[in-house]
Order: structure tokens, then sequence, then C-alpha cells
């Protein structure tokens, strides 16, 4: 594995799942021996342990000169850096390399009012490029909509960080949430909606949020922390009632599958990536995406039936188990060596 070279492309390295999973890919190929680097045009990796240096750039063309160098395995992850990786392994422009797409989700949701960037996106999907994805969701779009095979390697949770973690501050009328409110995919708009609802008759109710925006929330003890890491959030999971995420789409969902191995139970909507490991009365309470009646209900029941608590957190942690890194790497390896260029003579 020693004359593998991967480079992942961000745009951007601040907090959030999708950023966190290629973070994670490139720390655990790095300890596997390949040699890997992430560019990336802004933002603060800091939040991160990352294992490699970043390489950051003032903008894509300075990017694209230094990304045209490199040889080996080039990996876009967001549709906005699939303009550079694949110009970069254009040999009509003096490039090389192999061109490949980490498609975490079909990302023209983030568009919702704007018809020409979905376009502009969905164009990305359309290039002849090997496309690698996490969730059974994306992988069926892209074959449903756009006739492209991808190989889905997954995700996966660090277990060794989430995990039970049950102590004395356990509170299982304490309801924790990701506050990303100015993200309309997110739905934490339901969320408030449900717990301010709840509080009304649950007066031993509270609310704890995690992120970089502080929510407003009325009628309910709140405590907020705005930059946790790993631990802390994995913590927080591990000992709260219940963790709720009431999203209108996921790509998949990580934060769910998260809080399942600490052993958090969940309340979660039906948002298309989730529904891959999320079964209703199963593992979680699955309710209809908007339903902020249904969500209180099933926060509710939580609370007040620990049989069936009991019984979803223990399904829920066996979930999770199957979502490992060892098996996301190994598929990883298994495709860049289908396709990495031959090393040259010295």
């Amino acid at each position: 594995m020693s004359t593998l070279e991967i480079v992942y492309v961000l745009e951007k390295v601040g907090l959030s799942g999708g950023i966190k999973n290629v973070m994670e890919q490139v720390n655990r190929l790095h300890e596997a021996g390949v040699h890997v680097q992430l560019f990336a045009l802004e933002g603060d990796p800091s939040w991160f342990p990352l294992k490699v240096p970043l390489r950051s750039f003032a903008n894509y063309n300075a990017m694209y000169k230094e990304l045209k160098k490199v040889r080996g395995i080039k990996i876009a992850t967001w549709w906005k850096t699939m303009a550079v990786v694949w110009n970069s392994c254009d040999p009509n422009q003096g490039g090389q390399g192999i061109p490949m797409y980490l498609v975490q989700d079909i990302e023209e949701s983030y568009y919702p009012a704007l018809k020409d960037m979905q376009e502009r996106v969905r164009h990305t999907y359309r290039l002849p490029v090997h496309m690698l994805t996490i969730a059974d969701w994306t992988t069926n779009q892209l074959f449903e909509r756009f006739h492209k095979t991808a190989d889905n390697i997954s995700i996966a949770v660090d277990t060794e960080i989430f995990k039970p973690n049950r102590t004395q501050d356990h509170d299982p009328y304490r309801i924790l949430a990701c506050s990303r409110r100015s993200q309309h995919l997110k739905g934490f708009e339901v969320t408030l909606r449900a717990v301010q609802g709840l509080a009304k008759y649950e007066p031993r109710a509270s609310f704890v949020t995690f992120g970089i925006e502080r929510p407003k929330v009325r009628g309910i003890s709140t405590m907020h922390f705005p930059f946790p890491d790993d631990a802390q959030i994995a913590y927080l999971y591990a000992n709260c009632g219940v963790f709720v995420q009431t999203s209108h789409h996921e790509g998949f969902g990580l934060p769910i599958l998260e809080a399942m191995a600490c052993g958090a139970p969940v309340v979660t909507t039906r948002a298309e990536g989730n529904e891959e490991f999320c079964k209703d009365n199963w593992n979680c309470i699955l309710v209809n995406k908007g339903d902020a009646s249904a969500v209180m209900n099933g926060i509710h029941r939580i609370m007040n039936d620990p049989e069936f608590t009991q019984f979803l957190t223990a399904n829920a942690i066996e979930t999770a188990k199957t979502y490992n890194w060892p098996r996301v790497i190994n598929k990883l390896l298994h495709v860049f060596n289908r396709f990495a260029p031959a090393p040259t003579s010295s």
C-alpha cells in the first residue's frame, strides 16, 4: 500500500457529519500506511483530531495547480469540489491521476428553491467518474435517477468513543438534540415544537443541545454545549433520557447511530437515509417527518415505559456495532487497489 497516493478534497472543514466522515477516513487510511492528503479551501479543523496536515488554499485555482501534480486517486467530497478534481485529472490540461466522487447525499436538496443550482448539482452525478457512497439510499438514487453504479463503502461509528457509559449523571427526563436551526433539512423546528409541547405536562423534562447554534427555547429548563468534542458528545448521549433528531432529509444520519451506540433511546423521523438502520419499535421510535405531535408522544413513551426503552436500546447498541471502521476501511482499500495507477519505474 506504500505506493498508493490518495487526496481528499473538501471545500470547508467546519463541523458537520459529512466532513467528519471524510476526516475519519483520512485518519484511518493514514494509520493503515496509505499516503493520504487532505486539501480544503477554508475553515478551522481543530474541532477534530486530524492526524495528517491540512493543505489549505485561498481558492480553487490555487488548489488546482497543486492538485494536478498528484498522480494518485483524487476524491471529490461535495458537488462543488468535483470540478477541480475532474479538471486536475484531465491529461489535455496537463493533469493526471484517477478522479473519484464520494457522494454522501444527493445534494440538490440543499437548494430547495433554486432550480438552476439543483441542475448544477445533478450535472456532477452524470460525469464518467467512479463513485463511492455511504448509504443504501444514495446508492439507489444514483442508480435509479442517473443510471450510475457506485461502491457503497458504508459509514462507521468509533466504538472506542461512542459506547454505553451511563453514570450517576444519567437523567431519564433529559432530552438531547443537535442544534442546527439554520439548516432547513435538519428540521430542528420540529424538535422545538415537540419539546415545548411536552414540557407543558412533564415538569421533570429538561432540554440539552449541542452545536454551534444556541437555540431559543421557552418553557423548559435548558443547557447548551457550543463546541463539544466527541468524548463530550458521547457522554451526553450516554446520559440523556432520549436523543431526538427530526430531519426532513438525511443522507445517512450519523448522530443517530452514534447515540444508539451509546445506549441513548432515539426518537427520529423517516428521513430517507436514516431508514437504512432505523427500525420503528425495534431500535428507535420512527415517525413521519414534520409530525411534532408524534415526536412528542414518542419522547413521552420513552420516558414512561422503561421496559420498552430497554428493549430499544439493547437493539440499537447491536445495530451500531455492525457499522465499524475496519469494515469501511477494508472496502475502501479494495476499491482503491482496483483503480490505483501502477507505480512508475525508477
